[in-house]
Order: C-alpha cells, then structure tokens, then sequence
C-alpha cells in the first residue's frame, strides 16, 4: 500500500482554511435546482472566500417576487483573514448573501 503526502502548496492551502459558524441571511432563486437547502449551499459556495459548506441550517424563510430571503444557521470552511470581521465583510460581498448577524471562527 502506497502512502503519498500532499505537496507543500497543499499543506499551506489546508493550513489556511478554517472553520466558521455564523448566522446570515441568502437569497435563493425561486425556480433555482433542487430543495431550498441546496439552494443555500450552491450560492454560499460561490463566494470567493468560501472553501465548502459542511452545514446548512434553515432558521426562516420569507418569500419575495422572484426569490426566497432564507435565514441560515452555517458552518463553513474559509480561507483568507483570520479575525471575524474580515470574514464577514467578504461572506457580505458574495452575490445573493443579504446580512451577516454573526461570526464564530472555531
């Protein structure tokens, strides 16, 4: 059995992602594929920051003419700075992400 190890890049890229818990608000397509939760996840993924969605929690929802403003409780893994606020601010600049009430980098 072959053991490989991941390259320095790897390991640096892996050693800059973290994991975040935060409440926000998403806007979803209403005829977008899939259930509201995919939804959800497919455009917090777009954002640049955002290295993956490991969990997605509806909290609220209203429906407006051509989308649904969902409420979400997540928990992300991000890569760029470290402290709260600058998370926020470009978890905020993500297209479809309305409001970000908090942040928790675990």
């Amino acid at each position: 059995m072959a053991i490989s190890h991941a390259g320095p890049e790897a390991q640096q890229a892996n050693e800059k992602e973290r994991v975040v818990r935060t409440s926000l608000t998403v806007l979803v397509t209403r005829n977008a594929d899939g259930n509201l939760e995919e939804g959800v996840r497919a455009r917090l993924a777009a954002v640049d920051c955002v290295v993956g969605v490991d969990r997605a929690d509806v909290s609220g929802l209203r429906p407006a003419l051509n989308d649904v403003r969902v409420q979400v409780d997540v928990t992300l893994r991000v890569s760029g700075p470290p402290d709260e606020a600058s998370v926020a601010t470009a978890l905020e600049s993500g297209f479809g992400v309305k409001e970000v009430r908090e942040v928790e980098v675990a």
